[in-house]
């Protein structure tokens, strides 16, 4: 049975734990390592059970709690070349840090992870499809727009986790600079409720039937606008959640779930 547990997401800190009681891995280590120990405790996973951090991108939101988490686990981080540059250039890891480079398929903690490349202002963030032998699981957040790579990355997934980030509406009249709103706004910035109804309405009706929406904003969203953006998307195309689909919104700052299947 796959566990699949997203400790907490969002611009606060971003890490999820998937695989089983005995062996899995993290998708990326963005709270602060104590966190993430109490996160896996309260799933019943032992700290011994993590073979391996997979890290999206170097933004801090990912990464903060890397440092000690990899001292304590002694566990490799693996992501793309430029992304762990990233990481030892802000000193996120101690030298000496086991760092496998994620360019293809590989096979970590008990499942086979394929790579694929996400629109995001870092220098090459990634999204994950992980095959854990009867199941596979597709992650993508940290995406301004759904490109051809992520939508194969995604497709036919038998659970999809993705952003939805933010409300177009309560963008536009945020408190953020207009910078910054441009930026979370643009196809290299962060995925709106309406384009990850979109998404999902359409991996929906390809197959997929668990979904989790991840990575809101806390001042730009609300768990119920992102929610209520692909439930009516779903329900437009003649899908009934808990016929159809099931759908989770993840937690900011606790865990959510865990999901078993």
């Amino acid at each position: 049975m796959t566990i699949f547990a997203p400790l907490c997401s969002g611009s606060s800190g971003n890490c999820t734990y998937i695989g089983t009681k005995t062996e899995g891995i993290l998708v990326d280590a963005g709270a602060t390592a104590k966190s993430i120990l109490a996160a896996l405790s309260e799933i019943g996973v032992e700290p011994g059970a993590v073979r391996a951090v997979l890290v999206t991108h170097d933004h801090n939101d990912h990464i903060k709690g890397l440092r000690v988490l990899v001292k304590r686990l002694r566990v490799p981080v693996c992501s793309t070349v430029e992304t762990l540059e990233g990481i030892l250039d802000t000193g996120n890891l101690e030298a000496g840090a086991e760092l496998l480079e994620l360019s293809s398929r590989m096979e970590l903690g008990g499942m086979e992870v394929l790579p694929f490349d996400t629109p995001h202002d870092t220098a090459h963030s990634v999204g994950f499809r992980l095959e854990t032998g009867e199941r596979s699981i597709g992650y993508a957040t940290d995406l301004g727009t759904v490109t051809p790579a992520i939508w194969q990355g995604l497709l036919g997934a038998d659970l999809v986790l993705i952003e939805s980030n933010y409300e177009p509406r309560l963008l536009d009249i945020s408190s953020y600079p207009y910078y910054l709103r441009r930026r979370i706004a643009s196809d290299h910035g962060h995925l709106s409720n309406p384009e990850c109804a979109d998404t999902v309405r359409r991996l929906a009706q390809a197959g997929t039937a668990r979904f989790v929406l991840a990575h809101l904003s806390k001042e730009n969203n609300t768990p119920e606008l992102a929610a209520g953006a692909s439930r009516l998307a779903l329900g437009e195309a003649g899908l009934e959640e808990g016929r159809d689909y099931r759908l989770t919104v993840a937690n900011r700052v606790t865990v959510t779930g865990p999901i078993l299947f």
